[in-house]
């Protein structure tokens, strides 16, 4: 009965109409909620403090990027000696997600407090306005904490009448590839292009090489290469040999769209048909629970979410094939941390990046349609191992070194 309706409510222009003046209406919204105002005011303190800007450090936010924009905060903040405040932009910590943070203390914005190991969150900034001393230093990680720290510069430059201060930009990857061609777009892409002095500080040289390509240019820029989780890396040392299962993972994030969720879905549908004895495969989905989907012929992706280390460890020791994408210049993590648990990796290349190189495991595609992934995915399985000895193949990514060794170059 619904879908009659629908056909007939289809075929009237007035019904069209009428839906899409109540669609426009609805959806109309002329702000840009992510460059929503930090107003400042004059602080008291005079001490040098570093000021991390960053969304959230809830625990249901903090996946790979903020876990290691915090220990780059934290080891600079040491070397500096410098005090902490951290102000959160877009979420209020619970008392649950402070545990975690065991040194710091939550203020309010209201105070005007000196104290060391500071939370204020802001997310709720109506009306107020947070404290800024003249020796305050900036450090941002994503771009609308950028976008405010760069309004907080100015204003303190000409509040406290004193040169601009460098600030520090923790890029993880090309933020404007977030968005279509928009508003968002043009902001993002603004915040690397400030006039103010700006020290950039790169998730891998692939991303640093990719602004390089794009002209984009700062004061002082420095990268570091990701290492295997220490957590990881345990795991996999006591492992001599993987029992490996007819088991597919794939990173499963629909919420992300560089991670191209429906293009994997897409390109197993297609597998599905082509794959001899398709049931004895298994296909698990992680990074981001969601439903589990019918891919047709029996089969279907099992959405596991967000695991612990350890059950993460566990899967890809077991695991045979993976399929992780990123539609941008960084590499994402899943491709670098399956492949060394002996998993065979599909990903993608873009622009300058490619990361077959990485190890032996990993399958980087130029072209990305179903018919070219399914195409990888039947070719990785036709030759199945069960056993597959442990050859530790990137001795780099796996060993303990410093990853922010240059943290002393820094000239603040």
């Amino acid at each position: 009965m619904l879908s009659k309706i629908k056909r007939i409510a289809k075929k009237s222009k007035l019904v069209q109409k009428a839906w899409k003046d109540v669609n426009v209406k609805v959806s109309f919204n002329p702000n840009i909620c992510e460059i929503t105002p930090i107003n400042a005011r004059k602080s008291e303190v005079t001490e040098k403090r570093l000021n991390l800007l960053v969304p959230s450090i809830n625990q249901e936010h903090i996946f790979g990027g903020i876990s290691t924009a915090l220990k780059f905060y934290e080891q600079l903040a040491d070397e500096l000696g410098y005090k902490r405040r951290i102000i959160t932009t877009d979420a209020s910590p619970s008392n649950e997600d402070m545990g975690k943070f065991g040194k710091y203390t939550v203020v309010n914005c209201s105070e005007d407090s000196g104290i060391d190991y500071q939370v204020v969150p802001f997310n709720d900034r109506y009306n107020k306005t947070v404290p800024i001393g003249e020796n305050d230093i900036f450090m941002s990680t994503a771009w609308w904490t950028a976008y405010a720290a760069h309004n907080l510069i100015r204003w303190q430059t000409k509040e406290y009448n004193e040169e601009v201060k460098k600030s520090i930009y923790f890029i993880q990857d090309f933020e404007p590839g977030f968005y279509a061609w928009s508003s968002n777009y043009a902001l993002a892409d603004s915040t690397y292009r400030s006039e103010l002095p700006q020290i950039a500080i790169f998730n891998t040289g692939l991303l640093r090489d990719y602004f390089k390509l794009n002209n984009y240019a700062f004061n002082e820029e420095y990268c570091f290469e990701p290492t295997l989780n220490e957590e990881l890396k345990k795991k996999l040392l006591k492992i001599d040999k993987f029992n490996k299962k007819k088991q597919i993972l794939i990173y499963g994030r629909p919420s992300v769209q560089r991670n191209a969720f429906e293009l994997i879905i897409e390109s197993l549908k297609v597998w599905v048909w082509q794959q001899p004895n398709v049931q004895d495969w298994t296909i698990y989905s992680i990074g981001e629970k969601h439903p589990d989907v019918d891919l047709g012929n029996g089969v279907k992706v099992e959405s596991l979410g967000k695991l612990t280390l350890d059950g993460y460890a566990n899967l890809m020791a077991e695991s045979y094939a993976g399929i992780s994408l990123m539609i941008s210049p960084h590499p994402s993590y899943p491709p670098l941390e399956m492949s060394t648990f002996g998993m065979k990796v599909i990903t993608n290349s873009y622009a300058n990046k490619d990361i077959s190189k990485f190890n032996d495991n990993i399958i980087s595609l130029d072209m990305l349609n179903p018919l070219s992934i399914s195409n990888q995915l039947l070719n990785i399985n036709s030759v199945f191992e069960g056993n597959v000895k442990n050859n530790i193949i990137n001795e780099s990514y796996i060993q303990n070194k410093e990853m922010f060794g240059f943290v002393k170059a820094i000239n603040l």
